[in-house]
């Protein structure tokens, strides 16, 4: 598409919108939106190379470079914008532009902006010099631009930015917070994920990378692709640069994005994929799918091309991408196909398959701030930040984390305890390098019980959030040890799951004394996938052995007792097809899936259990719950189970009356069979 006319005022160039409002432009009938995909030369232009900005977010407690735009308030007369994590210290603010400039004016605490520790917002005094907007501003009169971009509530259009008008309206943040619990789940760097490409990484040998996708993957309104400062690269360029500098410069990439594409276009661009013979090829549609395409299509078409470029090259690697969510605003974007794609993709990855997940961050990103602080063309384009975003996923898949921030204050707690120092093993006679690790939340007022807290993710990702750390906290406050498992997803190694959930089970037992709990009180729980790695530790156990020189291997790891949160249960036909085929691969044996089957695999030995589950989860079926009580009340074993009236799958976003019945009840239930103590 063409772009706007190069007016570098944001001001300015709404009065060159406002001046073609009469200009009748043909409607757009595919849903990407962008300029011209030429990358305009960027003269004397520079962009230095910094290992640091692909140091994802979430795991430092600085964050460099966040773009947020301030909104006016018109009654208050001041401004506010919210960044993703409770302020600790502003290290600097700066206008988009001079980000990273030493010539750029650097905003001033006080005169130019106040904020209060341990919050999120960041409010401009009357007087200060950092721009700020109407929220009318970003809308534009029906007709007026080249693009139909009609807002949901019918009031105009939202403002379109061919170039780099939202990057002149932003500003940047570079501050420290205490926090470091991303709620949502996250990419976890797995040797087995991508293990032919990640062998020839770590060896430097030459990698031939393909880059497939729309309009999001040519660049569009990078900083760099729009010839503006600090001309920052778009992400395929910056992970190009992190691969090139963390493995071998022979590593090469071949970009055939296209803008406005979607799946039906990148299955007829095969021969080209082929043709490059590529060792990895990233898939990175979606956005222009979401217009209407199914979940069921979007599947088939992308299940479709790793089958055509495999028939030709077989040895090739994948990287899914599950795309950004475009402006919840924008009428011709189905929003609740976004998280629908990103589950077709989680069903097909295996070995040798890796999906980036960037739907989950952007989704937990637009909980904390608004659309017009991440939209680099205000309906479905990243801008600089978000384009870092991107790399930060795809560089977490494919090289191993870095050691997170030394700054990081020093606390009491919680703190971490990794399962596996030296290897850690596989289930097969071999073993890996492991950064599986507990998360250690101890209640000021100990009442002796402990519960390992398995967060859910389809065994494709952890969800440490609400299902982790916000349990710790909870269980806290009934004298409850809280301890978070972020366990090794499987990506098909059935067992090691498994393995992780017995050893954090020994690893609490074993510091029974110094974390004051009872070694008869030490619990499991888990949500969704999690459910189901508690219910398998909670069927699947041993008694330890007493005079094992390793002392971690003395201990029992059957747990007193399990509390599963819509658990996947079984692996037979009402299971959970992600999580099914991230645990035990695409094509399973019968014998794996009745050893995984948990309701299967129920004895006078299991511990007593109690199970909640909504009617209306479609996700997860309550089936799984329900077979799993009949099993165990046939044993004779305690259990309970509630089901709920509604809820769905997360139970209405883990809050509300469903949520606080369950908490309730577990708690009850189990103090009844005096298998905690609760303050």
């Amino acid at each position: 598409m063409p772009e706007s006319p190069p007016v570098k005022n944001p001001l300015a160039r709404a009065v060159v919108f406002a001046a073609i409002a009469s200009i009748v432009l043909p409607e757009i009938t595919c849903t990407s939106v962008q300029a011209d995909e030429q990358q305009v030369p960027s003269g004397d232009a520079k962009w230095t190379y910094d290992a640091a900005l692909l140091q994802p977010f979430w795991n430092r407690n600085t964050v460099e470079g966040e773009s947020v735009l301030f909104i006016k308030d018109p009654a208050a007369g001041t401004a506010k914008a919210t960044l993703l994590f409770p302020l600790q210290e502003i290290i600097s603010i700066t206008r988009t532009v001079d980000w990273k400039s030493s010539n750029g004016t650097e905003f001033e605490l006080g005169r130019d902006y106040v904020f209060t520790p341990g919050s999120n917002e960041i409010t401009l005094p009357k007087d200060s010099r950092i721009p700020s907007f109407a929220s009318t501003d970003l809308r534009r009169p029906a007709g007026s631009q080249q693009y139909k971009l009609t807002h949901r509530d019918g009031n105009g259009e939202i403002l379109f930015g061919a170039t780099d008008e939202y990057h002149q309206m932003q500003v940047c943040v570079t501050y420290r917070h205490a926090e470091l619990k991303w709620p949502g789940p996250v990419p976890v760097y797995d040797e087995q994920a991508l293990p032919r490409t990640i062998r020839m990484l770590k060896s430097k040998e030459a990698v031939s990378i393909v880059l497939l996708g729309d309009s999001i993957s040519t660049g569009c309104n990078a900083s760099g692709w729009a010839n503006s400062s600090p001309y920052q690269p778009p992400w395929q360029d910056l992970l190009l640069e992190h691969l090139q500098h963390t493995f071998s410069p022979n590593v090469s990439m071949t970009n055939l994005a296209v803008g406005g594409t979607s799946t039906p276009w990148g299955l007829t661009r095969v021969p080209d994929v082929a043709a490059a013979k590529p060792d990895l090829v990233i898939l990175a549609f979606g956005m222009n799918d979401s217009a209407g395409r199914s979940a069921a299509e979007y599947k088939s078409n992308t299940e479709a091309m790793i089958k055509a470029i495999r028939n030709v090259s077989p040895q090739t690697e994948f990287i899914l991408i599950a795309s950004m969510l475009g402006n919840r605003d924008w009428v011709t974007l189905k929003h609740e196909l976004f998280p629908q794609y990103r589950n077709a993709l989680q069903e097909l990855a295996e070995p040798g398959i890796a999906i980036a997940d960037m739907t989950s961050i952007w989704t937990e990103m637009l909980n904390r701030k608004q659309d017009w602080d991440l939209t680099g063309n205000g309906v479905n384009h990243p801008n600089d930040f978000g384009h870092r975003v991107y790399a930060q996923v795809l560089t977490s898949l494919l090289n191993a984390p870095q050691t997170q921030d030394s700054d990081i204050p020093a606390t009491d707690e919680p703190f971490t305890v990794r399962l596996w120092p030296d290897r850690a093993p596989k289930g097969d006679d071999t073993f890996e390098v492991s950064d599986a690790r507990l998360t250690v939340h101890l209640p000021q007022n100990p009442g002796g019980s402990a519960i390992v807290i398995c967060p859910g993710g389809g065994y494709g990702g952890l969800g440490t959030g609400p299902e982790g750390h916000g349990i710790a906290e909870w269980l806290n406050s009934h004298g409850i040890a809280g301890i978070v498992l972020e366990y090794r997803l499987p990506a098909g190694r059935a067992f090691v799951p498994l393995l992780d959930a017995q050893r954090a089970l020994r690893i609490v037992r074993n510091n029974a004394e110094a974390w004051q709990i009872s070694p008869a009180q030490v619990g499991i729980m888990g949500f969704s996938a999690g459910g189901h790695l508690a219910s398998t530790a909670a069927t699947h156990f041993d008694s330890g052995n007493p005079a094992a020189p390793d002392p971690l291997d003395r201990p029992s790891c059957r747990p007193d007792f399990a509390v599963l949160v819509y658990p996947v249960v079984t692996m037979g036909e009402q299971t959970h097809g992600g999580s099914r085929t991230n645990l035990l691969g695409a094509d399973p044996s019968p014998q794996m899936i009745e050893l995984f089957s948990s309701e299967r695999q129920v004895t006078a030995s299991t511990p007593p259990m109690f199970l909640t589950h909504a009617i209306d989860d479609l996700a997860v079926p309550s089936i799984n719950s329900k077979a799993l009580f009949d099993a165990l009340q046939s044993a004779k074993i305690p259990s309970e189970f509630l089901e709920l009236p509604a809820g769905g799958h997360g139970l209405n976003g883990y809050k509300g009356p469903m949520w606080d019945a369950w908490q309730m009840q577990s708690l009850e239930w189990l103090a009844e069979q005096q298998l905690i103590s609760i303050r």
